[in-house]
């Protein structure tokens, strides 16, 4: 019996336990939090008493600034402690924090406080303008920070959706007090959250109050609100509080989630059926345009006689007819579209002739709307320069964005505005002091024209893809300590007169005692060379390429996927004197792509540029970036497996170059990009994807698979099937792309073992994963997960308020029954339910743990087909789609924020 109730109660803590697994998982993680006191001792940390969130040094997030404790008669028990300290900026006329990590295309709650305590000591108790500036969050203008008590902690709000892996907050000095910062936080929120803040506007906090609260009571913030939301009491004398001790729950569509905390009392009008507030427009150069939510919840329980449905007006116009708060419910009303702008807010709530009780109101927010006018510099551009400033510890003041605001621009970068983003064109670094190699993240500036690196003491070999930048028409080499000679390729653009190369007419100029200022006594005077030079010798070649190649993967330059350990690679079994295809030598592809003029794309060896044949043929030229035997055994392989298969849903191989120091593939050109960019890319924004072709491209791409599975003489494994693999044509026909790293089945065998695990995390099969045990079924796996892609629309790890794979977030939106949750928002409701529904059962059995209970790639074309029967059939009728219900233009469930408070009547 002992025994017996053991068992039970382990089950009991077993079941417990996932049940708090569930509860857990559908809130934020406040890992994924940035709680920065400004100002603290260099690597310190500490959790707050209140929040028990960890607050951490600003040390890892910026570079300049100065750290000041505020004056000791101001550091009273009231004070919060992230308003003790102060980093202070008096020099530089924008300086600026790097929040990071952060998920592009993301959504984030950033919050700025500032308290000045005389912390420098020039100015004691209040003074108008004591201290004026400007916040950016990254190149827009936030808030102007006007500091006029040395008492008053200021704080701001903005959610605004990240445009890079990384935000920017920036304090501008605007000539009328030094910029100082108390503290910066950062939290995620869900995507569906706040819907008026998107990639082309963010919102700014006015007020967020928590209604018939008393000025005793404590702000609301973590961990009663989950995304630390501050909610300020707001009590109003005329008003009546109503309180309950019951629990409100969140609707499962909600576009606020506010914190149930804030619905457990509400205000109600004291002798009359008419409540109402009111709020004037802040100051500013021009008038703010608003976004309002109301929160009202029933917190009585009413009779079956009593009722309570009330009108709400705007300006004494109708705003909302109706409403019925909904009883423990966190019901709200709010505004998709900004308001029309005016001086004067006024809403007012009044009971209709039906009702028996007064109107209530639990809390609200409003928002200014924040424009973007300004563009940031291309993400390329930002992620080289950044690589520049780390490899070499730039000590200038290079902070923000580098070409964004035009008067911020970055000291020696020259950058183009012609573009939709700045692009950087030129760089200026003579004279600064780097040493070491070139550094790889050079590679990476594709629209630079002059590139200026004399007098440094820059040494090892000269780069070779510094002949590959395209747009490079001037390079300044002069008085550095490289060890080899100028290579071929930079000599050759040279001569064509395409680059104006300057450098010395010979190498190791630097002895042990280089000094810059002493060297130039020494060196030749520069001139233009036009002349050739000995090639540099394989070892060496070989060497700078490994360290390239490793260099690259650090940076995350290289493809994403988990690559396998390096083998030795069987040149004399797999050499590419044993293809059939066109043979082209480097000179050629130098005809073929104009010198390498345009990059399309990246693959997992090499850039890929765009190249055209006799006749105006396009291809795509992939050529290999380096000697490492892993990129070359990829290389070899991709080239093998190419061309042995031949199908119309697979990329066909043109030819090869194997012309000593150069290695490359020719293939054939796809305009469209990849299911990738059509679903979560720039491709993607213009014209989404329908759900016919959606179904069109993954049936094309699961018969690629199934022939590359059963249609050749020796069956191949892609091993690394995602929607970055899977190219598209002029009119969207679907082929499977990078055969890098497949590999061919021994006859007969249902598995392969390999010696470590290879693909892209988030498509790797788990099985696969856990024994290394390699089967056709591995890419059946991956291919659901592009499955649940092209329903969804969400990447294979769904970010939102924690890392979950995507497999258990659909699993848990289907638990409730409802696929509008689950569909693409962006079909617009444009497909037929039975085809979606079949494709979704599809992908579940596609993603089952054990690779027995999977279908074949056959099965899948099957089911796929008769899928896209059901569309077509569906889409020719004449009403082809049911209209899916809409939530009105002014109800939602869910939540804002802001300090300040309107005023009431």
């Amino acid at each position: 019996m002992d025994h017996i109730f053991l068992t039970l109660a382990e089950m009991l803590a077993i079941w417990c336990f996932l049940l708090w697994c569930i509860l857990v998982a559908g809130q934020p993680r406040t890992k994924d939090y940035i709680s920065i006191d400004c100002g603290i001792t260099s690597g310190s940390r500490y959790n707050d008493t209140k929040t028990q969130l960890e607050y951490i040094s600003d040390d890892q997030f910026i570079a300049t600034g100065t750290n000041y404790d505020i004056a000791n008669n101001y550091k009273t028990s009231s004070v919060a402690v992230q308003n003790l300290n102060v980093r202070s900026f008096p020099e530089g006329a924008r300086n600026c924090y790097t929040l990071k990590p952060a998920i592009q295309e993301h959504k984030y709650l950033i919050r700025a406080s500032f308290m000045y305590g005389n912390y420098d000591g020039l100015r004691m108790g209040q003074d108008k303008n004591l201290i004026l500036f400007d916040l950016h969050i990254g190149v827009n203008f936030w808030k102007t920070v006007n500091i006029t008590d040395a008492f008053q902690e200021y704080r701001f709000e903005a959610i605004t959706v990240a445009l890079a892996d990384f935000i920017q907050v920036c304090l501008i000095n605007t000539n009328t007090g030094t910029p100082f910062i108390s503290s910066l936080e950062m939290r995620p929120l869900k995507s569906n959250l706040y819907p008026a803040a998107n990639a082309s506007q963010s919102i700014a906090l006015f007020f967020r109050n928590n209604v018939a609260s008393t000025s005793t009571t404590p702000l609301i913030r973590y961990p009663d609100d989950p995304y630390d939301r501050i909610w300020t009491p707001w009590d109003v004398p005329s008003w009546r509080v109503i309180s309950t001790a019951s629990t409100f729950n969140n609707y499962d569509i909600d576009f606020f989630e506010p914190p149930p905390a804030v619905y457990r009392t509400a205000a109600v009008p004291v002798n009359d059926s008419s409540l109402w507030f009111y709020w004037d427009s802040e100051d500013g150069p021009t008038t703010p345009q608003y976004v309002v939510v109301l929160y009202m919840g029933e917190a009585e329980s009413l009779n079956g006689t009593a009722k309570r449905v009330f009108d709400i007006y705007l300006n004494h116009q109708i705003w909302f007819h109706s409403f019925e708060p909904p009883y423990l419910i966190t019901g709200s009303i709010y505004s998709p579209n900004p308001l029309d702008v005016r001086a004067r807010y006024t809403f007012s709530l009044n009971a209709t002739t039906n009702s028996t009780l007064p109107p209530l109101l639990n809390a609200l927010e409003a928002y200014s709307i924040m424009l973007l006018p300004e563009v940031m510099t291309d993400l390329d551009d930002v992620e080289a320069i950044m690589g520049i400033k780390e490899d070499y510890q730039m000590k200038r003041n290079w902070v923000g964005d580098p070409c964004a605001p035009k008067k911020y621009a970055w000291d020696g970068v020259t950058c183009s505005y012609s573009t939709s983003a700045p692009r950087i064109t030129a760089l200026n670094l003579s004279s600064s002091g780097l040493t070491g190699y070139i550094s790889t993240s050079f590679s990476m500036l594709k629209g630079i024209n002059s590139l200026d690196l004399s007098y440094n003491k820059l040494n090892g070999t000269i780069p070779d893809f510094l002949a590959n930048l395209s747009s490079l028409q001037f390079l300044d080499l002069t008085a550095n300590c490289f060890t080899e000679p100028i290579p071929d390729v930079l000599l050759k653009r040279s001569a064509a007169g395409s680059l104006k190369l300057r450098t010395d007419n010979s190498t190791n100029k630097c002895d042990n005692g280089f000094s810059t200022e002493t060297s130039t006594k020494k060196l030749t005077t520069p001139i233009i060379v036009t002349i050739s030079v000995v090639p540099v010798v394989l070892l060496a070649l070989a060497v700078v390429g490994y360290m390239l190649i490793s260099k690259r993967r650090q940076q995350g330059l290289v493809s994403d996927a988990v690559r396998p350990q390096a083998e030795e690679v069987p040149l004399r079994k797999i050499g590419l004197e044993e293809l059939e295809t066109k043979e082209f030598t480097y000179l050629q592809l130098e005809n073929i792509t104009n010198k390498f003029t345009r990059v399309i794309g990246q693959g997992g060896f090499g850039i890929v540029y765009l190249g055209y044949l006799e006749g105006s043929t396009e291809v795509a030229v992939k050529l290999l970036s380096g000697w490492s035997s892993q990129g070359m055994k990829e290389f070899l392989a991709e080239t093998q497996n190419l061309r042995k298969v031949h199908h119309k849903n697979l990329v066909s191989l043109v030819g090869y170059c194997n012309d000593r120091e150069h290695m490359a593939l020719v293939y054939e050109y796809l305009p469209q990009g990849s299911l990738h960019d059509h679903l979560r890319g720039k491709a993607g924004l213009a014209r989404p994807l329908s759900w016919r072709e959606r179904l069109k491209i993954v049936l094309e791409a699961a018969q690629g698979l199934d022939y590359l599975h059963k249609g050749c003489k020796q069956s191949i494994i892609h091993r690394d099937v995602k929607p970055s693999n899977i190219l598209l044509g002029h009119h969207l026909e679907a082929k499977i792309a990078d055969l890098g790293l497949s590999k061919a089945m021994l006859s007969d065998a249902q598995y392969e073992s390999t010696v470590a695990l290879v693909g892209t995390p988030g498509y790797i099969d788990p099985e696969y994963h856990r024994t290394l045990q390699l089967s056709e079924k591995s890419d059946v796996y991956s291919f659901g997960v592009v499955l649940l892609e092209i329903v969804t629309g969400e990447p294979p790890i769904v970010q939102g308020m924690g890392k979950v794979h995507i497999l258990e977030h659909v699993k848990t939106k289907l638990n409730r029954g409802d696929i509008e949750e689950i569909i693409d928002r962006r079909l617009r409701g444009k497909y037929d339910v039975n085809s979606v529904w079949k494709v979704l059962e599809l992908a579940m059995m596609c993603t089952q743990e054990y690779s027995t209970q999977r279908p074949t790639m056959a099965d899948v074309v099957v089911h796929l087909k008769e899928s896209l029967t059901l569309e077509t059939s569906c889409a020719s009728g004449e009403n082809p789609y049911s209209e899916r219900p809409s939530i009105g233009e002014n109800s939602a469930f869910g939540d804002i924020s802001g300090t300040f408070s309107p005023s009431a009547r």
